[in-house]
């Protein structure tokens, strides 16, 4: 079951802090009756509402965690596995399994982990073809006795790479900060929600109880299921030029970004440096100007390409689901029972 992984026994800790609240207003009814004090009575029962209100809505989740995300991120016919699929051209009734993919958090790394795949591959072939660039760059050349300029006219290329791996660097970077933290939600917003059931059993926090409730949760099933409905809606076009492979392929993690081979890379990496091939490297990159070129400049290079899905990807997607998440928790605060009265408002504001 997907729900596993919402901290293990956030369940048993979430049901005995709202059963522990209603025996005890339970109890403070009891002596408010037997010692006459009445308005300890109108004050329990007040309680008593509260706790059984905690009950209900930690039943609500458990349910909403149990079994709808089991259906959604985890069933051979799930929605996200679907939505994932048809995002990248394939018939979602495919029959591919995700293993590893168990809950919505899982998801919605994978369709960012698609893209750092590309990258780590783009960057392999940007540094096979550095060393010789960069080494070019580096015998310069008088012009008129006074004026130095790059022996070989490679600058152009050296100046393009560079930007294009502190472009690269920033996004991977953004990317595992992003996979750690929601690492750290998808085990312990469980223990945080169980938390927030805790402190809604006490008058005085009862509004930061309702609070913590809400955004444990929504962090764990809004968020994710809010970038994977965004990204399936924005994407599919950019991923489908990215990506090349059966759906097998994609399954299992053997994606390839569809940009252009570079011949002999490879060799560059020990010839650039060697005194009697240093003439020889720029004939050989002149002869693949074009592959080059296309790599890093043209009408439409495979980098700019692949900068834009990292983008969105990365950057712009998570940032939209955030603030869906924020709405979310602003309107759901009184619904997870702030006050009361105020649920029946929560709802409709949900609603």
């Amino acid at each position: 079951m997907a729900f596993t992984a919402f901290y293990g026994d956030w369940q048993t800790i979430s049901l005995a802090a709202a059963a522990l609240s209603i025996v005890g207003s339970t109890l403070l009814i009891m002596l408010s009756r037997l010692f006459g004090l009445r308005n300890l009575e109108q004050i329990a029962k007040t309680e008593f509402v509260y706790a059984a209100s905690t009950v209900l809505i930690v039943l609500v989740v458990l349910v909403i965690v149990q079994y709808g995300e089991w259906y959604l991120a985890n069933h051979s016919s799930g929605v996200v596995r679907a939505m994932y699929l048809s995002s990248f051209g394939c018939d979602p009734s495919t029959p591919v399994s995700f293993p590893n993919q168990d809950t919505l958090i899982d998801w919605m790394k994978l369709y960012m982990e698609t893209a750092t795949r590309c990258v780590q591959d783009f960057m392999n072939v940007l540094y096979a073809l550095s060393v010789p660039i960069e080494a070019c760059t580096s015998v310069y050349m008088e012009i008129f006795m006074s004026e130095h300029a790059s022996g070989f006219a490679c600058k152009w290329v050296a100046e393009r790479i560079t930007n294009a791996v502190q472009s690269f660097t920033f996004y991977m970077y953004a990317f595992f900060l992003i996979g750690h933290i929601l690492n750290f939600v998808k085990y312990y917003a469980g223990f945080f929600f169980s938390i927030g059931v805790a402190l809604r059993a006490f008058p005085p926090s009862r509004g930061a109880g309702a609070y913590l409730m809400a955004i444990a949760f929504g962090l764990y099933f809004v968020l994710p299921f809010t970038y994977v409905l965004v990204a399936t809606t924005s994407m599919p076009y950019v991923q489908s030029e990215l990506l090349s492979g059966s759906c097998d392929a994609i399954a299992k993690g053997d994606t390839v970004c569809m940009m252009p081979a570079v011949a002999s890379a490879e060799t560059y990496q020990c010839e650039g440096a060697a005194a009697t091939n240093a003439f020889n490297v720029p004939g050989r990159i002149e002869a693949n100007a074009a592959v080059i070129d296309d790599l890093l400049t043209g009408s439409s290079p495979k980098i700019f390409t692949l900068g834009q899905h990292l983008v969105s990807a990365i950057c712009i997607l998570p940032m939209i689901a955030f603030v869906i998440l924020l709405t979310f928790v602003l309107n759901t605060t009184n619904l997870f029972g702030g006050n009361i009265p105020e649920i029946g408002r929560g709802l409709v504001k949900l609603i």
